[in-house]
């Protein structure tokens, strides 16, 4: 029976503003190489913010990319007493690729442990526990699309700052104008709520409101609570 190629998974990691390169050094320890970080603000009410041990609303995202046997290691660590050791606070979530580069890609893979998993389309294809809701949304809209998403069971989200950076002749769909500046809500939410969470958002702000958000979500493959 052949074995079915490695895959390449994206690790993102949301922890404590000033944590994130601690989380950095800890992944590159483990073999994690590739990592790109952002800075975020946390929408999680306050009784959340206790349980999780979070200080504060804003936060360091880490984005890491890795084979997909690299990542599945590093979750683990993160799940024993190593990940006790780190001392950070946040949340770690795991998503395997569609697709990625190809030279980069294979140097990303050749990082790997020599594991082989089930990966391939029908691993792709598995019904996920937890899935990331991501809501672009124009700017000074956030607030009330994150009051509806709580409203339909959202406990909290992740915002990042961002802007259009297609060509100025793209910058509409279907005719209706995009703002330059941007912001993009992250929510981790379990399969039950996801739905109806997008729906309610999808229709108190859509794209021909002044929102104009536009939504998707991605199925977790793992998370872990940091910390």
């Amino acid at each position: 029976m052949s074995q079915k190629r490695e895959i390449l998974k994206l690790l993102v990691s949301i922890v404590e503003h000033g944590q994130g390169k601690s989380v950095i050094r800890f992944y590159e320890k483990n073999q994690v190489q590739v990592h790109y970080q952002s800075k975020g603000r946390g929408t999680a009410s306050s009784d959340l913010l206790d349980v999780l041990g979070l200080g504060g609303t804003e936060r360091d995202v880490v984005f890491s990319l890795a084979a997909g046997s690299l990542c599945d290691r590093l979750m683990r660590q993160l799940r024993g007493e190593s990940g006790e050791a780190l001392r950070v606070k946040g949340i770690a979530f795991l998503m395997p690729l569609n697709a990625i580069s190809s030279i980069p890609g294979a140097q990303l893979l050749r990082q790997g442990t020599g594991e082989h998993r089930n990966g391939g389309d029908g691993h792709m294809e598995q019904e996920r526990d937890n899935s990331l809701v991501l809501i672009v949304v124009n700017q000074g809209h956030t607030e009330e699309v994150m009051n509806t998403a709580r409203g339909a069971g959202a406990r909290g989200g992740t915002i990042l700052r961002s802007r259009w950076a297609g060509q100025e002749e793209a910058a509409s769909i279907y005719g209706i104008p995009l703002q330059a500046e941007k912001e993009l809500i992250a929510i981790v939410a379990s399969k039950e709520k996801r739905n109806v969470i997008m729906e309610t958002i999808q229709m108190k702000h859509g794209r021909e409101s002044e929102a104009g958000a536009i939504l998707c979500s991605i199925g977790l493959e793992e998370t872990v609570r940091l910390g």
